[in-house]
This record gives C-alpha cells, sequence and structure tokens, in this order.
C-alpha cells in the first residue's frame, strides 16, 4: 500500500512532464472489434485507490488556488495576460485555419486518424480555413466548422468522435467571437472550457477500456513508463487527464493548468513528432486563450458559486466523485455499444472481417514457436517465430499483401490486442487454464487463410492461483 501510494503520487507530479499523453489513436492500430473491458474490469483496487488519491489531491488544490490569488506577483501576471486578451480570437483563426488546410492536404477530417472518403468534407475544410482569415467572416467560419464536425459524425460515429468535442467549443468560440452583445459573445469561453475539459476525461478513459491500444505504444517506448509497471503507469496517466479535464470544467487553477497542459503537450513532441503537434495544435489554441482570458468576467465558474474555502473543499471533492462515476457509466455503455456495432458490422461485411486466400501461394507464412513466459510474478509475455512473415505495423490500414501485416491475441475467445512483432506483452492472466491464440493478418486486418483455414498458433498456460 506504501509503495502504491509513493508510485501514484509521482504520476501526479511526473506524469504532466512525460509525454504518455500521446492520443493513442493517432498512433496505435486501434479497431472497435477489440471489446472493450467491463466495468468490473475497469474498478481494480488501483483505480479506486487513484479515485480517492485524485479526491485528496483536487482538495488541496482548492487551497493552492486561494493561496495563488493572495499573492500580488501571481496577480500582476493574471492581469499582464487580461491586458493582451484582445489577440485570442487571432490566435485561435490562425491555429485553426492551418489545422483545417493541414488536413486538407493529407486528406483527413479535422484529425491524424480521420482519414474521409467525403471530397465534400475535405474540401470544405479549405473553404472554413479561407473564412477564418478574415474577420468578417469568422461567424461563417465557426458555423462551418460544426457543419464539419456534423459530418465527421455522419462518417465516422459519434462515439469516435466523442474523442474531439473541442471542436464544437471552438466552432461556438468563433461564431460567437464577433457578435455585439457581451453575454453572448463570453458564451465563448466557457464552451471551450467545457468541450476541453470533456476531452480529457474522456481519452482518460479510454486509456482504462481499451488498454490494449495504449499499452502498445508503451511497449515501443518503454522509457515512458518512467520504470513503472505498464498497466499501473498507463491508469496512472489516464489519471492525470481525468484530474486535468475535471479542473478545467469547475474552473480551479485554469491559468497554471493552461500554461502545464500546453507544456505537456509540447513535450510529446520529443517522442511522437509533426502528427502529435497538427493532432493538438487546436488545443494548444484554447489553452492560450486560457491563458489570456482566465474564466472571463461576464459567466463564473462552478468553483466560484461558494466563497468559503470549507464549501469549495467538499464541492470539488463530490463533484469529482460524480464526474468519474458519470464517466464510468457513459463509457462503458458507449464503448460496448460501439463494439456490437463493429461486430455487426463486420458480420455483414461492411468494414470487414475479411479474409485473404494464401493457398495458390508458392511459400506460405507458417508459426514454428509459440510460447508464454512468466517474465515477472503474476506477468506473462507472449513470444511467437513466424517463417515467411514479415511485421508491418507501418502500414496498418494499407491494403494487404501475402505474407506480411500484424497478428490478432487472443485470450480464451478474447481479443486482448495486436501482434506487431515477435513479443506481445499480456500482462495478468485469470488463474487457471488460458487459451492463447495468435492469428495472422494482413494490413486491412483481414484474416489470412489457407484453403479456408485460419493461420493461426495456439498454446495453453497455466496459471497457479496466488
Amino acid at each position: 500500500m506504501r509503495r502504491f501510494f509513493f508510485a501514484a503520487w509521482l504520476l501526479f507530479l511526473l506524469g504532466a512532464t512525460s509525454p504518455a499523453w500521446a492520443h493513442v489513436k493517432w498512433f496505435s492500430d486501434f479497431s472497435y472489434l477489440t471489446p472493450p473491458l467491463s466495468i468490473a474490469e475497469v474498478l481494480t483496487p488501483t483505480y479506486l485507490g487513484l479515485v480517492v488519491l485524485s479526491m485528496v489531491v483536487i482538495s488541496a488544490l482548492v487551497w493552492v488556488d486561494r493561496r495563488l490569488d493572495g499573492l500580488s506577483g501571481y496577480r500582476q501576471i493574471n492581469d499582464w495576460l487580461i491586458h493582451h486578451n484582445e489577440h485570442s480570437v487571432l490566435v485561435m483563426r490562425v491555429a485553426m485555419a492551418s489545422v483545417l488546410l493541414i488536413s486538407w492536404s493529407s486528406d483527413a477530417v479535422l484529425a491524424p486518424e480521420l482519414a474521409s472518403s467525403s471530397s465534400v468534407l475535405v474540401w470544405l475544410q479549405f473553404v472554413v480555413a479561407v473564412l477564418l482569415l478574415f474577420p468578417q467572416t469568422v461567424a461563417v467560419g465557426g458555423v462551418g466548422l460544426l457543419a464539419i464536425f456534423g459530418g465527421s459524425v455522419v462518417e465516422f460515429g459519434l462515439f469516435h468522435m466523442l474523442d474531439y468535442p473541442h471542436y464544437i467549443g471552438i466552432a461556438i468560440y468563433l461564431l460567437v467571437s464577433q457578435l455585439e452583445s457581451e453575454r453572448v459573445r463570453s458564451l465563448g469561453l466557457p464552451a471551450l472550457y467545457i468541450t476541453v475539459g470533456f476531452s480529457l476525461i474522456w481519452l482518460g478513459y479510454e486509456k482504462l477500456f481499451y488498454p490494449s491500444w495504449a499499452l502498445y505504444l508503451l511497449e515501443h517506448n518503454p522509457q515512458l513508463a518512467l520504470g513503472l509497471p505498464p498497466e499501473f503507469f498507463l491508469q496512472g496517466a489516464a489519471f492525470v487527464e481525468i484530474n486535468l479535464g475535471f479542473l478545467l470544467l469547475i474552473g480551479l487553477l485554469e491559468r497554471p493548468l493552461a500554461a502545464l497542459i500546453t507544456a505537456v503537450f509540447f513535450s510529446t513532441t520529443l517522442i511522437f513528432g509533426k502528427v502529435e503537434v497538427i493532432g493538438h495544435t487546436p488545443v494548444h489554441a484554447a489553452l492560450v486563450v486560457f491563458l489570456l482570458n482566465g474564466v472571463g468576467t461576464v459567466y463564473r465558474p462552478p468553483i466560484a458559486i461558494h466563497k468559503r474555502l470549507a464549501w469549495r473543499v467538499a464541492f470539488a471533492a463530490t463533484s469529482f466523485l460524480l464526474i468519474v462515476a458519470l464517466f464510468l457509466f457513459a463509457y462503458t455503455w458507449s464503448a460496448h455499444r460501439q463494439h456490437h456495432i463493429a461486430v455487426a458490422d463486420a458480420q455483414s461485411g461492411t468494414h470487414g472481417i475479411k479474409v485473404f486466400e494464401l493457398g495458390a501461394a508458392s511459400v506460405v507464412p507458417a508459426f514454428t514457436s509459440i510460447e508464454v513466459r512468466e517474465e515477472m510474478p503474476g506477468s506473462y509475455d507472449l513470444h511467437v517465430e513466424i517463417d515467411h512473415w514479415t511485421f508491418t505495423p507501418e502500414q496498418a490500414g494499407q491494403p494487404t499483401l501475402a505474407n506480411q501485416g500484424h497478428g490478432h491475441v487472443f485470450v480464451n475467445d478474447r481479443q486482448v490486442g495486436r501482434l506487431y512483432g515477435e513479443w506481445f506483452h499480456l500482462g495478468e492472466l485469470e488463474p487457471g487454464e488460458n487459451a492463447i491464440v495468435v492469428t495472422l493478418n494482413g494490413n486491412d486486418h483481414s484474416d489470412f487463410v489457407i484453403d479456408g483455414e485460419l493461420v493461426k498458433a495456439e498454446t495453453t498456460v497455466r496459471v497457479p492461483r496466488r
């Protein structure tokens, strides 16, 4: 227990300065055919411990916020930023125009992994980017951005686009930015806070319900885990995102948080490069707006409802508990519904479970070895050797070619991840007999078959009860 709290506290201190927040979908070969974890699997002692620790830390930050407000140097910095807040809309216009032009040039929509088949959506981005260049047409550009987001929901599904609600906030911010009414114009700032905060919390829960997607990044960049067990670090990193998103929602430490988060996102470029810059530029722009404006002067943030410190602490702690409960149930319902839709689509051939017949090939891939090793107590790794086979993770999503691609890993008939090399981290296994199956799949996830039979290997590992 002592080790747990020390490591968890370390995550809160260092998680924000380590490049652990890359958007998983930009770099991992994800699929909604991967079943999400159940609530029972997410509600581990570590999860519950991090919830309690988060409530303690957030309560302490309420006191920190009050102390900072009493410092003259802090107030001077705030005053200097407010003096320059007339540049806020310009920052957002330039950032969004740049992102839309880059997405347009790469036939994507809004984000790196949203490769669109709709030329209308792709070209609408170019039109909106041009509209954002002129102050007189910024509001029209905001309407156009809402249209792009709506079209993306139609093409990619609502569940996927819930990763990007900040585009709605940005669209509202741009739409009202040129209006005469100060009360209406000021709605743009809370819209940004709510949508960016929602996005951070939602993506935090993605790491908890789809750990195999993020563990792929940690396996290929083990330094990100700070020497901690990958599964534990992943939960800690998820809670860093959840906490920061919550703090944005209630309006606590808004300027320090904006500076911290944007510094973190810039640090991720050291590992993930240009894709990370492009994907996070809209969020960077929103964070700059938060720095320049704070919480604004018209609408009070939720934390400001109470004046007394004790009531603020109670409000922050109980609100956090309510928010994590709501997101937990909302995410599990949405993720399992999306999984059922993906399975139905696959069975109907809408998105494939497709097959690629190798029977006529002169040389076909063949497993020569499959074994499971217990590298640490309670933690297992899978190792395979395959003849006439090349792993091509960089070609994920491209057309399938014979004898190359990746593997799908199943434990007790449940897909747990994808194999991009000879090693795969299984993590903890259930006590008793565990059936491990690996299939070979093409770049577009087609199952390789020889005369109608899957190219696969299987083994069984017995896990003792502890």
